[in-house]
C-alpha cells in the first residue's frame, strides 16, 4: 500500500521540507494540494505533485490534470485518491483540519504545535480514535540520527545519571506583515509555541517527561501581543532540572552553533549543534573522564523528514505502534500552557494542574 497524501496548507513549511521528503521516502506519494490561493496551490502542485492517480490507483501523466490543486479544505479531504493529509496550515486550524481530516477517513500528520489549546488537543485525538484514523503530530527533531544517537548513549549510561539539561534555540523575528506568527488568535503566542515546542517535545524524548515548570515571557524588543524572549526552569519526573530558551529577540548570526543542546549528567556531557538540521547534520560530542568522542554528522546525512515518513507509513500500513501520537504532542502543549501560567502568575506551576505550588 502506497501513503497517497494531500497537503492542507501548502506553503512554506510543505514547500522546503514535507513536499521533497515525501518525493524521496519509498512508499509515499503526493497526490494533491491545497491553499487558499488557488494559483499558488497550482503552482505548487506544478513543482511537486509528479504523477496523478485515477481513482483506481493507475498513474496517469500530469498533461492529462487529474485534479492536484484546491483552494478549500473540504474539496482536498474529498478527493478519493488521498489516504492521508499533512496538515501544515497555520496553528489556529489544526484542530479543526485534523478533525475534518479524520472524519474524512484520512490519516492525519499534523505540524507543531498540535493545536492551540490542550482542549483541542484532546478533542483531535480522541475523534481520530473514533474514526480509526492515526494521528501523528511532526516533531521531525526525535528523526535527527544525532539526536537518535543520543538516545542510546544516554540509555547506555554513558554520561552516568542525568541531572541537568540546557537548550536554546533562538532567531531575530521582529513582526512583518506579511506573517501572521504575532497575531496571537492564529500562532497561539510567541517562540513559546513556535520554538518552544519542539524543545520540549526533544526534551521528554530524551531525557523523560516534564514535572513542572518555571517560565519567563516577555515582549522585551516588539510591540507585540505575544512574547519575544521566553525562559523556562522545568522539573522532569526524574528529578533532573532542565533550561529551555527560545528568543525571537536575539541576533542568531551562528545558528549552527548556538541552537544547541547540552545535556549533563554525574559521569560527563553530551552536547550537539544545531539542534534543528534537517539533514542530521553538525556536531555531537560526549565528554568523560576517557576524553571526547565525536559523533558529529556531515552534510547530506539521514533527513529526519524523511524518516518521520517511513515511521509514519510503518504505523498506517503495517502494525507498528505510531512513534509520535498525538498524546505526545498534548503532552508538550501542557508544558507550554504551564509555562505561560507560570509567567502569568510569576510562579512553578506543577504541568497538567494549572495552579500555583
Amino acid at each position: 500500500m502506497t501513503v497517497l497524501w494531500g497537503i492542507l496548507g501548502a506553503g512554506k513549511i510543505a514547500d522546503r521540507q514535507m513536499a521533497p521528503a515525501i518525493a524521496l521516502a519509498p512508499g509515499h506519494e503526493l497526490v494533491a494540494v491545497m491553499r487558499r490561493d488557488l494559483a499558488a496551490a497550482q503552482r505548487f502542485a506544478d513543482t511537486h505533485v509528479k504523477y496523478e492517480r485515477t481513482a483506481g490507483g493507475a498513474h496517469r501523466a500530469n498533461t492529462e490534470l487529474a485534479q492536484r490543486a484546491y483552494d478549500s479544505a473540504d474539496a482536498l479531504l474529498a478527493d478519493p485518491q488521498i489516504n492521508a493529509v499533512y496538515v501544515a496550515t497555520p496553528p489556529h486550524l489544526h484542530a479543526q483540519h485534523t478533525i475534518l481530516a479524520a472524519q474524512a477517513g484520512k490519516h492525519v500528520l499534523c505540524e507543531k504545535p498540535m493545536a492551540l489549546t490542550a482542549a483541542e488537543a484532546r478533542q483531535m485525538i480522541e475523534i481520530c480514535g473514533a474514526n480509526g484514523v492515526a494521528l501523528m503530530i511532526c516533531y521531525y527533531q526525535r528523526f535527527n540520527a544525532r539526536h537518535q544517537r543520543i538516545k542510546e548513549l544516554l540509555a547506555e549510561g554513558a554520561i552516568g545519571q542525568v541531572t541537568a539539561a540546557r537548550i536554546n534555540f533562538s532567531e531575530r523575528f521582529p513582526p512583518q506583515p506579511e506573517f501572521w506568527h504575532h497575531d496571537p488568535t492564529i500562532s497561539g503566542g510567541g517562540p513559546l509555541m513556535d520554538l518552544a515546542t519542539h524543545c520540549i517535545d526533544l526534551l521528554r524524548y530524551l531525557c523523560g517527561p516534564v514535572e513542572s515548570v518555571s517560565a519567563l515571557a516577555d515582549a522585551l524588543v516588539d510591540e507585540s501581543p505575544v512574547e519575544d524572549t521566553a525562559t523556562l526552569l522545568l522539573r522532569l519526573a526524574n528529578g533532573a532540572q532542565a533550561v529551555v530558551t527560545t528568543h525571537w529577540s536575539t541576533a542568531n548570526h551562528d545558528p549552527e552553533r548556538f541552537n544547541q543542546l547540552e545535556i549533563h549528567g554525574t559521569e560527563g556531557a553530551i552536547v550537539a549543534a544545531p539542534i534543528q538540521a534537517k539533514d542530521s547534520a553538525g556536531a555531537l560530542q560526549v565528554m568523560t573522564a576517557d576524553g571526547i568522542q565525536d559523533y558529529a554528522v556531515e552534510p547530506g546525512g539521514p533527513r529526519p523528514h524523511v524518516a518521520l515518513l517511513a515511521a509514519f507509513a510503518d504505523a498506517v500500513v503495517g502494525d507498528q505502534p505510531i512513534p509520535i501520537p498525538g498524546e505526545e504532542g498534548l503532552a508538550g502543549l501542557a508544558v507550554v500552557e504551564a509555562a505561560y501560567e507560570s509567567a502569568q502568575a510569576g510562579c512553578r506551576i506543577t504541568v497538567g494542574h494549572i495552579s500555583c505550588q
